[in-house]
Formats: structure tokens, sequence, C-alpha cells
């Protein structure tokens, strides 16, 4: 019978599939059976297959730290792993891996190994004050982890500090790792623009992130409007969808701010774009930007930890601090207005993304895995 490995994470759709399946499928190419645990947050009808998954697990959709459902998702993980004696568990998102790490303590002391890859800690440099609470449940759960996987200098540096005089080891690595050969497959400029209602002749920006608080797509939004000529195509959907939406009615922009939806081929859709932005509150190292970078787009980011790993103010970004609507629309206008800027910048970006290729990411998982397999 072949050794069973688990990834576990709050949700499949927009974090395991967006996320893991490389990693999913190492282990499959190595003989192992893989499942997988998360709640279902695909759109009604959607197909429901995950790639390189043997069996799916599903758990609720629970983002709380104080919810009442954690202790039934712990009661479930529990018996799942108990039931399946798995090699190796590796964990994903704050709230579920904390609960994952609980109920993963018995089959812990049993042989398993349990990997954790923070994708950005809620506690950081400049974050609310409540966020204290992600960092005690940290503390709590270095016992119960054998290692915590790192995607940016902070984060490391604070996993360091948790794993001192402790059995668990830190790890940085690149990310989770951009395919840049699909990106760079690209899509026919014109046609794909004629397809939405883009003249061809017009400056492009795009987005691509779940439309959320964080993600500040409202920000976007904002600064395009101020700049007549210019479209926006926003890609990916959440919970703060409507209220953009309302937004752009209210801004009068109906016709040249696109709401496309979740889109399967938004790396491929790069090609059609000038620019693209990002203006988040908060992230770990966001792969939209870097995918980007990889279709020699210059980015506009946000300030924060995460963009801070590889983007260089007029190198190969404009950074701005998330709320400034003005300094997003200066960088827009400011690439719209000069194209060898634009180019020159391009270029650029399309050096720093090598760093963060597919190959390099799987490489340093695929170390980190080996070292715990062995045991």
């Amino acid at each position: 019978m072949a050794d069973r490995v688990v990834f576990i994470a709050s949700v499949i759709k927009k974090h395991i599939l967006q996320f893991h399946l490389p990693y999913m499928k190492w282990f499959k190419d190595r003989g192992y059976i893989v499942d997988v645990i998360g709640a279902d947050d695909y759109e009604p009808g959607e197909d429901k297959t995950i790639p390189y998954c043997d069996n799916y697990y599903e758990i609720p959709l629970c983002r709380s730290p104080f919810s009442s459902l954690n202790f039934k998702i712990y009661k479930q993980i529990k018996k799942i792993a108990e039931e399946n004696n798995y090699v190796l568990a590796h964990c994903h998102t704050p709230v579920t891996s904390v609960v994952a790490r609980m109920a993963l303590k018995k089959s812990r002391k049993k042989g398993t190994k349990v990997l954790y890859t923070a994708h950005g800690f809620h506690f950081y440099k400049g974050a609310p004050k409540k966020a204290v609470i992600y960092k005690l449940a940290e503390k709590l759960m270095i016992n119960n982890t054998d290692a915590i996987i790192t995607i940016n200098e902070e984060d490391y540096n604070a996993a360091v500090g948790f794993c001192k005089n402790k059995k668990c080891k830190a790890y940085k690595v690149p990310g989770v790792g951009v395919d840049l050969d699909t990106v760079r497959m690209g899509c026919d400029r014109d046609k794909t623009r004629d397809s939405f209602g883009i003249p061809r002749d017009a400056f492009v920006v795009m987005s691509n992130s779940e439309i959320n608080k964080n993600k500040n797509v409202i920000t976007s939004i904002k600064a395009v409007a101020k700049i007549p000529g210019v479209y926006l195509f926003i890609s990916g959907s959440g919970d703060t969808t409507e209220v953009c939406r309302m937004l752009i009615k209210e801004l009068s922009c109906e016709d040249r701010i696109i709401l496309a939806g979740y889109r399967k081929d938004a790396k491929r859709l790069l090609s059609m774009a000038d620019a693209f932005i990002l203006p988040s509150f908060r992230e770990g190292l966001p792969t939209a930007p870097i995918e980007a970078m990889a279709a020699n787009l210059p980015i506009i980011v946000a300030d924060n930890r995460g963009t801070r790993e590889y983007a260089v103010q007029g190198e190969n970004a404009f950074i701005c601090s998330p709320d400034d609507v003005e300094g997003f629309a200066r960088a827009i206008t400011t690439l719209k207005e000069n194209r060898e800027l634009r180019l020159t910048m391009g270029e650029k970006a399309r050096k720093s993304a090598e760093k963060y290729n597919l190959s390099n990411a799987l490489k340093a998982h695929g170390e980190i895995y080996e070292e715990y397999l062995k045991g």
C-alpha cells in the first residue's frame, strides 16, 4: 500500500487549485496517495475535479478564529487523519492550519510530519492590534509543527524566532512558483480586446485577484476613473464584488471598467494589457504581479512586505500607499504617456520574474519534502 499525504486549506478553488497542484503532482509522480481537505468554494455548476487528488474530504468554510465551526472542523480532520495514517500533512491558510495542526497532534506522535506554509502571517509590521491573536496562535502551534515554510523575509524572521530552541524548523522559499511558460503563451491581443469591447489602441490596466477588502480593488477603480480613456480589466470574484460594481456605476465608468469575474485564463489575458495594478493592504508574496512581470508588464502596487520582495520603484514598478488614489492615478498616467519607459520597465519586470519560476519553487519545496519524508 502506497504512503499517503494530505493538503489542507480553507478552500479548494481559490487556494488548492490556484497554488498547490504542482506540489500535489510532485507527490503523485513519486507514487504517493494524495488527499485534500478543504471547503467547497465552487460556483454552482462548476467542474469540481481536483487534479492529482485521490480523495477529497469536504469541511465547512471558516475564516474566523472565534467561530464555533472550528470545533466541528477539528473533529473532522482528526478523524480523517487517524483513519489514513498520513506520512506528511501540508497545512495552509491561517485559521484552518491552526485547527488542523491541533487535530493532527495525535497523528504527529505516531509519525505524521506536519508542515505549515505561511502565505503571509496576519501579524506584520503595522498590522491592526487585533492581529496579535494570530501571533499568539502561531506561538502555541510551534510544538505541533515540524516546519514553517515562509515566502518573504519578514515572515521568515518571525518564524525563526518562533522556532528558536524548538524542534520546528523555519524555511524560506521563492513563493508557490509561477508557471512562466503558460503566462508567456499569452493571447491574441487584438482579438481578445475585441471580445471584451476594448478598443485596440486603448491603454489597458489589468487586475487579477480575489475581490475583497484586503485586495483593495476600490482604489484601482477610483484611480482609473480619474484618467479619461484608460480601461481597467478586473479578473476575479469575491465578497466586495457588488460594492465595486456599484462604485463603477456611481463613477459612470461602466463602459471602460470591466468586472470579468473569475477567469481560468487570466494568466494568458495579461498579454492584452499595458500595465498591472494591485493596491493590497497586506500580502505574503502575491503571485499575480509576478505573472504580470513575466508578461513584460510594469506593475503598480501597494507598499507591503510581499511586494517589497520584488517591486523596485522606478525600475520594474511604481509603489504607492494602498489608499493613495492620486498616486496610483499618476503612475498609470506616467506609463500611459511614456511608451519607452513602459517598455523598459516591462523588460526589467520580465527579468525580475525569473527568480519565482515554478521550477525554482518546486526544487525548494521538494528538498523540504524529502527531508521530512526520510524519517
